[in-house]
């Protein structure tokens, strides 16, 4: 099994096949942005999404730039690994605990051996606890009466008239249901490319435990649909915390960007996250668990992650147009917006060529409009030297304020590091420079 690594936002430095780079260049996000640019000498590029594509035998794993620097190229890696599970795990993407992400990590092994061993561990340790079983739907022609007989069915038949036979329908308490098809298909996928072995025979139990469950090739459309099966007929709340997760990860197996397998092709699936999203989620999180005692105990806030949206432009109809998503709102103890947060990931430089642009200084300007908000926070990461700068609008005492946070070093072990460079951007601070 070849691993073949790059950070995001750069150049694959191994060469690629053709194969492999149509199949690179075909993977889509889930607003169709690239997974990976193509250039016209061939060149392949990573673009802002993180996480694995399984290429036959070969897989790709792009890193975020989240480590410290000067480390050796190893070890860079292996931060970022950590980091990139730290994220994920925080944002509940990932049921992965901390010592195990250190541990996992220390073995630096290549995050797809960590994603497969996640995924074999925690499903084994949920059917142990219990197997997933529910009623199913079946229909059959029996030599009994069973359930509700599917009288029209049978007199379509050529041989309806027959007596010994019946077509009916009934609900039968089963393993064999479909999310337990998906896992099936997942394990059985997974089995081909795991090298680890615990993880091996954590897979080779999930087999025989799935003995009796039918082989299927899962579609995009069947994990809705299982999803929608387990509130239906399983609503115990333990199970929300173990086969759901799973059901998620097993989704991604297969449908996460890449394309379904077909005779003559190459066999490709991608475990990728737009760290747009990632970054933006990360930080909400972090701040609603962390610094609750800031915004609420000390400032008197209440804090509103993307629960309230409001349009900014009617029609001259009267139907709104071009909403606003603000992802983090602080509101006071009379609802009043006080202040605005929007995460950025982009690299941000005092160079005028990656400096904040005016379509999101705009942005921020329609939010502190239109919630009639004085403050408003523009959030990048932080990869050199920190950026704090204030703008005031001419004709109002509304700000624009500018912060980045430093994620190039071990989150797990500095969080508050990162708990305090979040604080200081939530408390008003008017000593910086001031541009108008």
């Amino acid at each position: 099994m070849k691993t073949i690594s790059v950070f995001e936002h750069k150049p694959i430095g191994y060469p690629l096949s053709d194969v492999e780079k149509t199949a690179l260049e075909k993977l889509r996000g889930p607003r169709d942005e690239k997974m990976f640019e193509v250039a016209w000498r061939g060149e392949v590029k990573a673009t802002s999404f993180v996480g694995i594509v399984q290429l036959g035998a070969s897989t790709v794993q792009v890193l975020p730039k989240m480590h410290d620097t000067g480390l050796s190229a190893a070890k860079c890696e292996q931060q970022a690994t950590a980091n990139l599970l730290y994220l994920l795990s925080y944002t509940g993407k990932l049921r992965v605990t901390e010592p195990e992400i250190s541990w996992l990590t220390e073995k630096s092994a290549p995050l797809s051996e960590i994603l497969y061993w996640i995924f074999a561990r925690r499903l084994w340790d949920a059917v142990r606890l219990e197997l997933l079983r529910g009623y199913v739907s079946v229909e059959a022609r029996l030599d009994v009466m069973k359930g509700r007989w599917l009288v029209a069915a049978q007199a379509q038949r050529s041989d309806g008239w027959r007596l010994d036979r019946f077509d009916v329908a009934y609900d039968e308490f089963t393993e064999d249901n479909p999310p337990n098809t998906l896992f099936n298909a997942t394990v059985w996928r997974l089995s081909r490319w795991a090298m680890w072995p615990e993880t091996r025979s954590n897979l080779a139990q999930l087999r025989s435990v799935f003995a009796e469950v039918a082989h299927v090739t899962p579609q995009r459309k069947n994990f809705p649909e299982a999803k929608h099966w387990m509130q239906r007929y399983r609503r115990r709340a333990g199970e929300g915390q173990l086969y759901r997760p799973l059901l998620n990860m097993a989704e991604m197996f297969w449908t996460g960007g890449g394309s379904q397998p077909s005779p003559g092709r190459l066999e490709a699936f991608a475990f990728m996250f737009d760290m747009n999203q990632l970054f933006e989620e990360f930080i909400a999180e972090f701040i609603r668990r962390k610094l609750r005692e800031v915004w609420q105990e000390k400032l008197g806030w209440d804090m509103r992650v993307q629960r309230e949206n409001r349009e900014c432009l009617w029609y001259e109809s009267g139907e709104p147009r071009f909403w606003l998503h603000p992802d983090v709102r602080f509101v006071d103890k009379q609802g009043k917006s006080v202040l605005i947060i929007d995460t950025k990931y982009k690299e941000l430089t005092k160079d005028r060529q990656k400096w904040v642009s005016d379509d999101d200084a705009r942005q921020m300007y329609a939010y502190s409009r239109r919630f009639d908000c004085p403050r408003v926070l523009l959030l990048y990461p932080q990869l050199a030297e920190k950026i704090p700068v204030d703008f005031s609008a001419a004709d109002s005492p509304r700000r624009l304020e500018v912060r980045t946070v430093d994620l190039q070093r071990d989150l797990m072990r500095d969080k508050m590091g990162l708990r305090d460079e979040l604080a200081d951007a939530l408390q008003p601070a008017y000593n910086t420079e001031i541009k108008s």
